[in-house]
């Protein structure tokens, strides 16, 4: 099989042959034969994905069964879908077998060492952060020789430590040393014997370290768990749930074993362990000891879109998915055994009130934004206080399962860590909380037969089932197609307008690969100013380089805040009565975010609007790549955002603030080449 320079000749060489026999309507068996050879001979590599020759060659195969006179060969078109997929799996078992052996592999200390020393490697990090560190690892001694490279002892240290203390998924991968000198990362001493390492070090053998977890987030789209579906991964053998985690109640509409197959598109429950959802990293781990009541398993809400297709409900946090009868209000005596039976189901939790809809009203009632006051999540963890009281309930964000939070139970309106912490579980506001009922659940509960179910569902009762509200009607793919295609051409013809909720949040990244069901945008920025924001594509200034001429014109993308108020599609104004303040050349500017590009597809949106627009849809990946400009440049607005063509490499994003110390305004200057070359 070739590869290298070899596999690009062979590339170009196939694509060739396969045009041409596409082109001179050559028999489907001659195509077939080609597309075998592709998947014999070639080996299909990231590097050769992306040159010339690659490219097109995945062209050929795309298009080497569109002509007329094979439009009803349906075999030739899924043999060639399935030489596609063949290709991708070649780049995605390369990427896990790269990805494991970078956080996972050592190198023994050799034989022939003539001398064999150990290193303590201490854990300082809390002398070196600016906020409180609860967390303390300890010392880990390593063997290793004085004339071994720093870099092996160094990844000894890293993977014993992860092993006991970070998810398989999602380990820890930043850290200094701190030296006589003062404080340099891990990864810059590697090439150095240890012997002359040693020489900087102030005590002798310790090597003091600083974890650098705030800096850690790029994993997640790195670790190679994004390429499985929640009910498909493993674990490695270190990695096993604890006897004392609990037994979760299970939802009333799971079914153990069941004698027959779903139904398509009927939502039904799978169970899967906790620790296939890593979360941060930080916290759902075999070694935590908060909070104190942690569940084994979790109840997954599902559909079937075809046989052996399996994917995880889209749900609208707007929906009302809780019976009002059993929210629970914190401060209103939640027994232990109500919040433990939260433990392990999809939660639905809001900082309002939600009036009970069989009383009358007492007068007019205020208008709540449940998508932003709402909240979605699984919960994992419970932690009590004093006198066994539920204390905080731990959840993960079910739309994007790295992020974590506490709900507080108490009603006293605490922080569960210091917010100065980057890397803090972060507390959400909570007037109510409540496990979510779904079509499985209220099918379950319908007869008298299920009664048993009904009572082991804890908090949701039978009576109060009826008072579920219809979930938010979910558009098929051609419709909310069609309607966003047209939201699109309104914004790139009037105002390109933004609502950003009270999340505050943007989010951004690489669109090709943060487009997947499990994906997540590798930044996120949090702390801007709620309202309508007007966004905005222009040349950006020039700097020294871009006289080159080399690649695209470097562009500035720009979101500034300029009112109140929400944004409604079906009524843009125009562009000219849109008019955001003039560009502060004196203004203070800060990077709030980072983030690389590898596809070519640069994108930034609202949090809040994007999860908005995707929850009338059905496929995520199908929608955002609607999202990607076929026009070339002139529908870069979409709803919730921009999505840009650029050149790949690595983006700052720089922000400005009020006076309260709120994000207004956010700057993202795209690459030409020359900037490439100076990374």
């Amino acid at each position: 099989m070739s590869e290298g320079t070899d596999g690009e000749a062979m590339a170009a060489r196939l694509a060739q042959e396969l045009n041409d026999a596409a082109a001179s309507g050559k028999p489907s068996k001659d195509i077939s034969e080609l597309l075998t050879r592709i998947i014999n001979e070639l080996v299909w590599t990231a590097a050769l994905s992306q040159t010339e020759s690659g490219q097109a060659l995945e062209l050929a195969i795309r298009t080497c069964t569109t002509s007329p006179e094979r439009s009803g060969d349906t075999e030739l078109r899924a043999f060639a879908m399935s030489v596609l997929h063949s290709l991708s799996d070649q780049l995605r078992e390369a990427d896990i077998r790269e990805t494991e052996a970078r956080w996972w592999h050592t190198e023994p200390v050799p034989e022939d060492a003539v001398e064999r020393i150990t290193l303590e490697f201490r854990d300082t990090t809390a002398e070196h952060k600016a906020w409180p560190v609860t967390e303390v690892w300890p010392s880990e001694l390593v063997e290793c020789a004085p004339s071994e490279a720093f870099e092996r002892v160094a990844q000894r240290f890293r993977v014993r430590a992860n092993w006991q203390h970070r998810h398989p998924f999602m380990p820890s991968l930043k850290f200094d040393v701190v030296l006589k000198t003062g404080t340099v990362s891990l990864d810059s001493l590697g090439a150095r014997p240890i012997a002359d390492v040693l020489e900087d070090l102030a005590e002798g053998r310790v090597v003091p370290y600083v974890r650098n977890d705030e800096d850690n987030k790029s994993v997640s789209s790195q670790t190679p768990a994004r390429y499985f579906k929640l009910w498909e991964r493993t674990l490695p053998s270190w990695c096993k749930t604890p006897d004392h985690w609990i037994e979760p109640t299970p939802p009333p509409g799971f079914i153990e074993n069941p004698e027959t197959a779903p139904v398509l598109r009927e939502q039904y429950y799978k169970r899967i362990p906790t620790l296939h959802v890593p979360g941060s990293g930080l916290h759902i781990v075999p070694s935590a000891t908060r909070p104190d009541i942690i569940s084994r398993e979790l109840f997954i809400p599902v559909e079937d879109l075809a046989p052996n297709i399996t994917r995880v409900c889209a749900l609208d946090r707007e929906a009302d998915l809780v019976p009002h009868d059993a929210h629970l209000v914190p401060g209103k005596d939640i027994t232990l055994d109500e919040a433990r039976a939260l433990l392990g189901r999809v939660v639905q939790s809001s900082m309002e009130p939600r009036p009970d809809p069989a009383s009358p009203p007492l007068g007019k009632r205020r208008k709540v934004n449940k998508y932003a006051a709402q909240k979605l999540g699984l919960a994992w963890g419970l932690e009590t206080g004093s006198y066994g009281k539920p204390a905080w309930l731990l959840c993960v964000e079910f739309h994007g399962m790295n992020s974590e939070y506490a709900l507080d139970l108490s009603g006293e309106k605490r922080q569960y860590e210091d917010v100065r912490s980057s890397v803090a579980v972060r507390t959400v506001a909570c007037a109510w909380v409540g496990a979510a009922v779904f079509p499985a659940d209220k099918k379950a509960v319908k007869g008298a037969a299920e009664k048993k179910v009904e009572q082991d569902a804890g908090t949701v009762s039978g009576r109060a089932l009826p008072g579920v509200a219809s979930e938010k009607r979910v558009l098929s793919y051609d419709d909310w197609y069609k309607k966003t295609k047209n939201l699109i051409r309104a914004l790139n013809k009037k105002a390109p307008l933004v609502e950003v909720g009270a999340d505050g949040a943007f989010v951004g990244g690489d669109l090709g690969t943060s487009k997947g069901e499990d994906d997540e945008f590798e930044a996120e920025i949090t702390g801007a100013k709620p309202g309508v924001w007007l966004a905005s594509v222009s040349p950006a200034e020039p700097v020294e380089g871009d006289e080159d001429g080399m690649g695209d014109e470097p562009k500035l993308i720009r979101f500034v805040w300029v009112r109140d108020g929400t944004v409604n599609y079906d009524a843009l104004p125009s562009r000219a009565s849109v008019q955001a303040p003039p560009a502060d050349p004196a203004a203070n500017w800060e990077v709030v975010a980072s983030f690389s590009v590898d596809s070519g597809t640069i994108c930034l949106f609202s949090k809040h609007a994007l999860e908005s627009i995707l929850a009338t849809g059905t496929d995520r990946e199908a929608m955002l790549e609607a999202f990607i400009d076929d026009d070339e440049g002139t529908n870069v607005f979409v709803p919730s955002g921009i999505v840009l063509s650029g050149n790949d490499g690595g983006y700052e994003v720089k922000a400005r603030r009020d006076t309260e110390g709120r994000i207004v305004e956010l700057n993202l200057r795209t690459c030409s080449i020359a900037d490439i070359a100076r990374f």
